[in-house]
């Protein structure tokens, strides 16, 4: 089994709908979703606290900003985001 892990990993904190919720909003329809998993991955002497969807259907891509964007489907984010437009 393989597994494609783009869109899938961030390491970046994504935009929360407010500070009372835990819950995320797809960049570009604005449907409410989960948050990611919070993991910790040690890698030699660093420690890096990542934003996963891994085995969901929901991805997260890093931002400039610093601010990571959630999507809620593969359609949301092909419409969206500029590396998947043609």
């Amino acid at each position: 089994m393989s597994y494609n892990f783009d869109g899938k990993i961030a390491n970046q904190a994504p935009r929360f709908t407010n500070y009372t919720s835990a819950k995320c909003h797809c960049a570009k329809c604005n449907k409410i979703i989960d948050t990611p998993k919070v993991i910790d991955l040690k890698l030699e002497e660093r420690l890096f606290t990542v934003r996963s969807y891994i085995g969901a259907k929901f991805y997260i891509y890093e931002t400039k900003s610093g601010t990571a964007v959630t999507y809620c489907s593969q359609y949301c984010r092909d419409k969206h985001n500029h590396r998947f437009t043609k």
